[in-house]
């Protein structure tokens, strides 16, 4: 193994080790012990809950400054007080993994934490850890059978408006990352269909995308559709592994355009049509930029401010420095840790989880709320 193969295997290793570290940490000390919150108040666990992840989610940057690529960041900004559906194409299976970096130079202004959601398929939920953050963050699962998807879109998507939460709902319309089999499946799609091929995506699923921006602008609630435009200059990272490896690329570049809602098709043929259209657009946009290495004619945004960053960076790492030592020492957080596992092994393996079980809570309690509250008053 040679030395700049060592010291980018090491870069890997401590950039993932860190990252699941500071989720595993956030889990045993910040969530399992406000669980017990939702049986009294489901509205002040689900604020907690957005609040303990918006101060995760600058962690990720904080690694990717140190260990990581470059973000790169082009277009609009942002505003995390929209209610907004924001589509992107699937590059890699790890994507998400530096989108984080983007939404904190993204989100303007400043004072309000964005609150992003994404659109998953449901066997990450099992995934020890982050699958079960998101689970308690309400992200929300699919399983690819329309019929079971639409009754679970439909009671996330009613529990977060009635919770009158500004969230930033992510979906890869794609759905799954590009790669030589993927590319192949959607060629067959597209001389189907009578459609062109892509080069450099695949051809979007537009049911479930259709289905959440018609259900929030029934309910008044959408202000934009954001597209954003993932690319690679030079090195792709495929999957995790890669990131493990420390096979990271240089850079990663991100194009924001902001669609306001009354630019938004308001029927399912139109929407469809148009989230198409946005594809074709999205195509000829990435074969410029691998010509070039950049996206044309867009002013790259200058760098966050640190402060925020730092201080993140020091609560973090400390937080998943002491989770280590306490696993080694004490017996007792042991055995927390031990039952906190377990309990969600068993919720993912038996429920539909943890965010379905919140969300049914939510509505017997109100309900319970309201009949204590019709008695008072008759009395």
């Amino acid at each position: 193994m040679t030395g700049s193969t060592l010291v980018r295997c090491s870069r890997g290793i401590a950039y993932a080790s860190m990252w699941y570290a500071s989720i595993i940490a956030g889990f045993l000390f910040l969530a399992c012990p406000f669980l017990w919150v939702l049986l009294v108040s489901p509205p002040l666990f689900r604020r907690c809950a957005e609040l303990l992840f918006s101060c995760w989610e600058m962690y990720p940057s904080c690694l990717m400054e140190l260990l990581g690529p470059k973000i790169l960041m082009t277009g609009e900004h942002i505003d995390p007080r929209d209610s907004a559906v924001l589509v992107m194409n699937h590059r890699t299976r790890v994507d998400w993994n530096f989108l984080w970096g983007a939404m904190y130079q993204a989100c303007q202004p400043r004072i309000a934490a964005h609150k992003l959601k994404f659109v998953l398929k449901d066997p990450v939920k099992h995934v020890p850890g982050p699958g079960w953050m998101m689970q308690i963050n309400n992200f929300l699962y699919i399983k690819r059978r329309w019929d079971e998807d639409q009754q679970r879109l439909a009671r996330s998507l009613d529990y977060l408006l009635a919770q009158k939460l500004a969230v930033q709902l992510l979906i890869f319309p794609e759905g799954t990352d590009f790669t030589p089999s993927s590319s192949r499946r959607s060629d067959l799609y597209a001389a189907q269909h009578g459609l062109p091929e892509y080069r450099q995506l695949l051809h979007p699923k537009t049911t479930g995308f259709t289905y959440v921006v018609m259900h929030q602008q029934q309910a008044g609630r959408l202000d934009a559709v954001y597209d954003l435009t993932i690319a690679y200059p030079d090195h792709v990272p495929q999957c995790e592994l890669d990131l493990l490896r420390g096979k990271m690329p240089d850079e990663v570049h991100f194009h924001v355009r902001r669609i306001a809602k009354q630019d938004v098709p308001k029927d399912e043929e139109s929407l469809r049509r148009w989230l198409e259209d946005r594809w074709r657009i999205k195509e000829r946009q990435l074969e410029l930029f691998h010509k070039n290495k950049s996206f044309v004619g867009s002013y790259v945004w200058p760098k966050s401010p640190r402060l925020p960053l730092i201080l993140t960076f020091l609560f973090w790492t400390s937080l998943s420095t002491l989770m280590m030592i306490l696993l080694v020492t004490s017996p007792l957080f042991q055995l927390w840790t031990i039952a906190n596992f377990v309990l969600f092994v068993l919720i993912s393996a038996y429920t539909e989880g943890f965010n379905q079980l919140e969300i049914s809570w939510y509505w017997k309690w109100k309900c319970f709320l309201s009949k204590c509250t019709g008695s008072s008053k008759r009395e």
